[in-house]
């Protein structure tokens, strides 16, 4: 905390002492000069000086900064920052090629062409936030950009988080949770040529203490699981380790606009370790041999697994606009290589892909997208979307390969040799925006089908299923607003989702019938309209199911039909402002908790119980 005082002090100074030089004229830089724009935008010839995004400012959901928080809370994890997650609502996987399967804490790294921002700046930018939360629970991030000269400029990112155990933590530094992510890129524009390039590399790191989960035998009360400083872990020593890293250059040269050359190119690679070397008993309980239910096939007294998944991915292709309409072809190689400690399921083997990519704008009303994408050995991705100020549609066919570790496996507490067929998956979304003087409505509907899925059963293996699943997800958000039309007043905002899974596999997916999420809140300006403010009620809420169990070895989530997460609702108070450049907010989180109770995110791992957090931020455009 004394660091972080002194950091924000420090460069407090270095801005007044700016200001203090500008004071005779006028300050000209701040968001209005500072404009971003993402990789996607490039290269599908979105990324004009006019299509070029402003620098946020707004404190819209300020108070929202974990990952479950951010992303409207539509992932399950274990309960605190940093853990492995996995979507409740069941996403299909993205890519049609070949992955590690190892995915509980990818989303925590910063790689992809929608993450990275590349900024124009016409002064040096610099945007620091620091959340300090109860439970010491942090994030830190640092992020800074300028411009060398015009059209090319460079930055880097700094993302730190870091968390103490939710339960059974011995005192304050009993860390869980430490993750790293930091990326440094550059966006160059030839003045002369038509010619531009975006490079970056980015590295992640992340570290859990893996708990296992709460132990507690049949008689346990209620009361008695919320004490959570008196929990019992079920695994003592066991750690997860995850190191992810990328260099990624993009680059293409205008012939004429309707026609030019790219190619981009990665070097991925990502390694996954686990380790428990306890091998002690506490009391009647084994932390090591009963965790795992007694099955060693290598080592009776320690447990040591390494999973490594590299690629080198180039992809050449065409694309231009053609009056209203953009088109894009390629050809991608995808070099891919895979092994275990002790087991080589996969040489290096490569993977060709054909694809191409389409858009129609018609006069700012509406747009309609294309895409499809084609593997050698027959799967493939089909995209069609049609966007609007009413209506957004978008359906999506696909067929990819099951990853790596649901077809060969190979340690000390599982073995399995598989060979699955691919997933083969339709996916159909909706809504519609309606809206009358300050009331908005909108409904949503998503329908996916999926054959041949493949899901961790109750015996934490992986298996295929024999027969159709089919998710239908229905509902949507009403919002409305008690004041002026410019927005100040008393806000509420309702999204309500009910889904229903079916098919002769139905039972293979476990998803909540009804998913809320609720926020009422006064929005205005104080101090001569100098301060906006905002505070209010930040909530949620879901229905009783089986929700998915974790194992650690694997980092999967698996069926089970023991440990019904019971019903509940969440909500937070939340306080946020802000000063000019400078960001504040404070937050109760789970203020509504009972005295006795709370709610469980995973089996045997409860969430984030009542607390206090504190989130500052503060942006420098010169």
């Amino acid at each position: 905390m004394r660091k972080l005082v002194l950091f924000f002090s420090f460069f407090y100074t270095t801005q007044a002492f700016s200001q203090l030089l500008d004071d005779s004229t006028k300050l000209v830089y701040g968001p209005h000069t500072t404009k971003f724009v993402y990789e996607s935008d490039i290269l599908n010839n979105e990324a004009s000086k006019e299509q070029y995004s402003t620098v946020d400012t707004l404190l819209y959901q300020f108070d929202r900064q974990s990952f479950i928080n951010r992303n409207a809370r539509k992932y399950q994890n274990l309960g605190n920052f940093g853990t492995a997650l996995t979507s409740v609502f069941f996403e299909p996987q993205a890519l049609i090629g070949r992955t590690s399967g190892f995915n509980a804490f990818a989303p925590y790294a910063r790689k992809g062409r929608n993450t990275i921002k590349f900024y124009d700046t016409k002064s040096p930018y610099i945007d620091l936030l620091a959340f300090i939360g109860g439970g010491n629970k942090n994030i830190v991030n640092v992020d800074f950009s300028r411009n060398v000269r015009e059209g090319w400029n460079l930055g880097f990112d700094l993302h730190k988080i870091t968390a103490d155990k939710i339960f059974a933590r011995n005192a304050v530094g009993d860390r869980q949770t430490t993750g790293t992510s930091f990326d440094v890129y550059t966006h160059y524009k030839h003045q002369n040529i038509p010619y531009q390039a975006v490079f970056y590399y980015s590295n992640t790191t992340h570290n859990v203490f893996e708990l296992g989960g709460m132990r507690f035998g049949s008689d346990s009360t209620l009361s008695e699981l919320f004490q959570l400083n008196n929990g019992l872990l079920r695994l003592e020593e066991a750690q997860n380790e995850r190191s992810e890293s990328m260099i990624h250059l993009y680059h293409d040269y205008q012939i004429a606009e309707q026609f030019q050359l790219y190619h981009s190119i990665d070097l991925y690679n990502e390694e996954n370790l686990y380790q428990d070397f306890e091998d002690g008993s506490i009391s009647s309980y084994d932390t090591y041999r009963d965790a795992y239910n007694g099955v060693f096939q290598i080592d009776a007294d320690s447990t040591q697994e390494r999973a490594r998944f590299s690629s080198v991915t180039n992809e050449v292709g065409i694309k231009g606009d053609l009056s209203s309409i953009f088109y894009r072809a390629y050809i991608k190689l995808r070099s891919v290589d895979f092994d275990y400690l002790l087991l080589d399921p996969l040489s290096r083997t490569t993977e060709t892909y054909l694809g191409g990519y389409t858009r129609f704008n018609w006069k700012e009303k509406f747009r309609v997208i294309g895409e499809v994408e084609v593997l050698q050995t027959g799967e493939y991705l089909f995209s069609g979307s049609l966007l609007s100020d009413l209506i957004n549609l978008k359906y999506t066919s696909k067929s990819y390969r099951v990853p790596l570790l649901y077809q060969n496996y190979f340690g000390n507490h599982y073995e399995w040799h598989n060979d699955f067929s691919p997933v083969f998956v339709n996916k159909l979304d909706g809504s519609l925006k309606l809206s009358y003087k300050t009331i908005s409505l909108i409904p949503k509907v998503s329908f996916t089908a999926y054959n041949d899925l493949v899901y961790f059963d109750r015996n934490q293996e992986p298996v295929q299923a024999s027969d159709g699943i089919a998710i239908a997800t229905i509902g949507g958000e009403i919002n409305t607003v008690f004041g002026s039309l410019e927005g100040e007043g008393f806000h509420i905002e309702n999204e309500v989702l009910a889904t229903n899974v079916s098919g002769g596999s139905g039972d293979a997916v476990r998803i909540p019938e009804l998913f809320y999420n609720g926020r009422y809140y006064w929005k205005g300006d104080v101090f001569g309209d100098a301060i906006p403010i905002q505070v209010g009620i930040d909530a949620h809420a879901r229905s009783s199911y089986f929700a998915n169990a974790y194992v650690p070895v694997t980092q999967q989530f698996y069926l089970q039909d023991e440990f019904e997460i019971s019903s509940y609702f969440r909500a937070d108070l939340f306080f946020t402002m802000r000063v000019d450049k400078f960001y504040v907010g404070i937050k109760w989180g789970y203020f509504n908790q009972p005295p006795d109770g709370g709610y469980f995110m995973t089996p045997y791992y409860p969430g984030q119980p009542r607390n206090f957090d504190l989130m500052i931020r503060w942006t420098f455009f010169d």
